[in-house]
């Protein structure tokens, strides 16, 4: 009988078989399970696993390893990728050299992030190519084929998956003649083959664009595509929406439908999708975010001298926002064809890790407590920013501190600005040590050197500790717990500039609320480093 394997289980599988040999990624769900899986698969000699400080150092130090011939997978979740972006819109240029890929975990329905974003928008603002398995087996060979394409054409390969996709499980399948990868390409010196220069920015930029044209005709006949049913009403599914939509059915295709299962969404195999519209009367776009594809297969409609309806999010007959549920599949198909009579019953939802409390023995406890207590009774006067994280949960009661709350690493440049903008409140920054490292630090050597008056409260627990207490450069081990030496969060404050740098150590029983009253009535930056073990 055949064990189950979980989507983040068959991403490992797929990673290691094709050889990746380092692994780089800032934690955040669905992304970090996958890395999770690979520490459980392999040995620290046969794949090394970093976490880095922020995406842009992990996708960067991945490349810079792509360079030196060593195959490397980045992992990160979608927010992370408008971090990474920057080196990304270059390293489509240069191109790699061992296999690259960016593995990204999207959050429709925002159940653990900020915002839903749809990354395969980026993928195409990057011109690299976008893969979205549809199934757990899939999700295996699309890692494989990633590798292989990054390899074969010198482009990273952004492989999409969902956070339904990761937590799904199905038999695990054989692998068919186990792929035996060979060595991945030497370092090889060649002038200007890594320098990106406005002289070769435009001939680099055509390059890319050919080298798109093979991979998009390679994508007509890729088996991550395929068709179901032969009815006269079309279904094009793309990614996970594939499972979601089989799932639905149950015991099959209903007769009147036929079924577009897309697994390479950029560049779209026109001729394929083209295909599938010349034998359907109308045609279903379910997607995850941003109608995308919709708008994709209405052009290749229209290209083609096609008149046949496409509906999907844009004509409002799938859901504009969130995660597609069963209730909500079945409602857009009932909609169109009511014949279908399919039930609406069932999950609309999960859990949200925001809205849970902290832990009982949470060292940040006291911290909020003897904050609270110093604004008590003048709260108007203060203004509070949060980070993502533990700290999200101070918005909760009996806390509610929270009074601007956006990205990762944000707060304290977004403090700065507020201390500048003489309102006459009090501005303090809720910081985790680990968005501190991320990006926060240049908040303050500029908040610092703009003279904001604000206080600053790291909490530091050694960890990430909300996505799975992965390290980070200031705790005291790697990924796979082997010793490492630790950042010095107060000497990193000290250098930034702060005039007041205090640390106090939680787990010693030293009380907080008489420094953060200091820190509250300095005159300049104050920063306060709460330190205290996650418990967890």
């Amino acid at each position: 009988m055949n064990s189950l394997l979980t989507g983040s289980q068959a991403l490992a599988r797929g990673a290691i078989e094709a050889g990746v040999s380092l692994v780089c990624g800032y934690p955040g769900a669905p992304a970090t399970a996958v890395v999770n899986a690979i520490l459980n698969q392999t040995s620290p000699q046969e794949v090394r696993v970093e976490w880095t400080s922020n995406e842009k150092v992990a996708l960067e130090m991945a490349f810079g390893a792509s360079v030196g011939g060593t195959r490397s997978l980045l992992c990160i979740k979608s927010v992370g990728l408008n971090i990474a972006l920057d080196p990304l819109m270059v390293i489509n240029l240069s191109g790699c050299n061992a296999g690259l890929v960016i593995l990204v975990g999207d959050d429709p329905g925002s159940w653990g992030s900020q915002n839903e974003q749809d990354s395969r928008a980026l993928g195409m603002a990057a011109d690299i190519p976008v893969l979205e398995p549809a199934t757990v087996p899939d999700a295996q060979a699309a890692i494989r084929m990633a590798f292989a394409l990054s390899e074969e054409w010198g482009l990273p390969v952004l492989v999409r998956v969902t956070r339904a996709l990761t937590l799904a499980q199905e038999e695990a399948q054989p692998t068919p003649a186990a792929p035996s990868v060979g060595a991945p390409p030497a370092y090889r010196r060649e002038p200007l083959r890594w320098v990106v220069l406005p002289i070769n920015a435009v001939p680099y930029h055509d390059r890319l664009s050919e080298r798109l044209d093979a991979i998009q005709s390679r994508f007509e006949g890729s088996a991550l595509n395929g068709v179901t049913g032969n009815g006269r009403l079309g279904i094009a599914a793309a990614g996970f929406c594939y499972r979601k939509l089989v799932e639905l059915f149950g015991d099959g295709t209903p007769p009147d439908l036929r079924i577009l299962r897309l697994g390479t969404f950029h560049p779209l195999p026109v001729n394929r999708v083209t295909t599938f519209l010349r034998e359907v009367e109308a045609v279903l776009v379910l997607e995850e975010t941003a109608p995308l594809l919709e708008r994709a297969v209405r052009s290749a409609a229209q290209a083609a001298a096609l008149t046949l309806p496409v509906f999907g999010r844009d004509t409002a007959h799938v859901p504009r926002a969130g995660e597609l549920f069963a209730p909500q599949l079945a409602a857009a198909l009932n909609s169109l064809w009511p014949h279908l009579v399919l039930t609406t019953a069932g999950e609309a939802g999960r859990a949200r890790p925001s809205r849970e409390p902290l832990c009982e023995d949470c060292p940040y406890h006291s911290t909020f407590e003897a904050l609270a207590r110093l604004m008590d009774g003048s709260r108007d006067d203060f203004v509070v920013v949060g980070e993502p994280g533990c700290m999200v949960r101070s918005q909760l009661p009996p806390y509610e501190l929270m009074d601007v709350k956006h990205s990762l690493g944000s707060s304290i440049g977004m403090a700065a600005g507020i201390a500048l903008s003489e309102t006459g409140k009090r501005v303090v920054t809720l910081c985790g040590d680990s968005a501190f490292l991320h990006s926060g630090l240049n908040g303050l050597v500029d908040a610092v050197r703009v003279g904001a008056r604000m206080l600053l409260v790291i909490l530091d627990n050694g960890t990430t500790a909300l996505s799975g207490g992965q390290p980070h450069p200031a705790s005291q081990t790697d990924a796979r717990g082997s010793p490492r030496p630790a950042v010095d969060l107060a000497a990193l404050a000290q250098a930034a500039g702060a005039q007041m740098v205090s640390a106090v150590n939680l787990d010693q029983g030293e009380e907080i609320g008489g420094i953060l009253e200091r820190g509250l009535d300095f005159d300049g930056v104050a920063v306060v480093i709460a330190h205290g073990r996650c418990p967890r």
